[in-house]
């Protein structure tokens, strides 16, 4: 009799373990680290976050991501906030993926002056076309002679008259290059004294390469 009950508590669990699969549903301890998504990020605007850190195959650094925050948690970070993000591992299909957030933790307040690639700005530019800008700041004469198509020269040394035109909103995202990447660091020191809040510097265009 001992051995049969075995067998029947084994085939509950069986059984139990098939229906959660076919579901599409997932056994998972809340409290196990080893069952969540963990990295670093900017909130670039609303709930879109630039990962600057991470370990995660499924979410590389550089890659965006979109969070969700449970009603038990504070709202979303501050615009150009770094925080340390704990997820759900289940991430929803769409670009940039969806996830829901279970902690965040503040690192920085301001995360200033952040190098990103061309490839990134890419995908933010693409992401959010109404919130970010990307700007040349070489000479007239070094645009003219080519540039990463969608920017606007503003050189560097008219970027603190200009850019205050150019763009208004100070929690727009402002991404920088030039030729060495010299210049774009510079600027990006102007711009956070200016106080913008999101500064992303894709340094030189030496390194950009077209996907056209």
């Amino acid at each position: 009799m001992k051995s049969r009950s075995i067998y029947v508590i084994t085939a509950v669990v069986i059984l139990g373990l098939l229906v959660a699969a076919c579901s599409g549903g997932s056994i998972i301890d809340p409290d196990d680290e080893a069952n969540t998504l963990q990295f670093e990020g900017i909130l670039l605007h609303g709930s879109s976050i630039l990962i600057t850190k991470s370990n995660e195959d499924q979410l590389p650094q550089g890659q965006l991501i979109s969070l969700s925050f449970p009603d038990e948690m504070e709202g979303p970070p501050a615009v150009g906030s770094l925080y340390s993000y704990e997820i759900e591992p289940a991430l929803r299909e769409s670009w940039p993926p969806q996830g829901t957030a279970i902690k965040a933790d503040e690192i920085r307040a301001f995360a200033g002056h952040t190098v990103i690639s061309f490839d990134t700005a890419e995908m933010i530019l693409e992401h959010l076309p109404g919130n970010a800008y990307l700007i040349d700041v070489r000479t007239p004469e070094e645009y003219q002679d080519g540039h990463v198509s969608g920017a606007q020269n503003i050189p560097l040394d008219e970027t603190e008259e200009v850019i205050l035109t150019a763009v208004p909103e100070k929690a727009d995202v402002i991404i920088v290059y030039c030729r060495s990447g010299n210049r774009s660091a510079q600027a990006s020191k102007i711009l956070e004294e200016l106080g913008y809040q999101v500064i992303l510097d894709a340094g030189g265009i030496i390194d950009y390469k077209s996907n056209d």
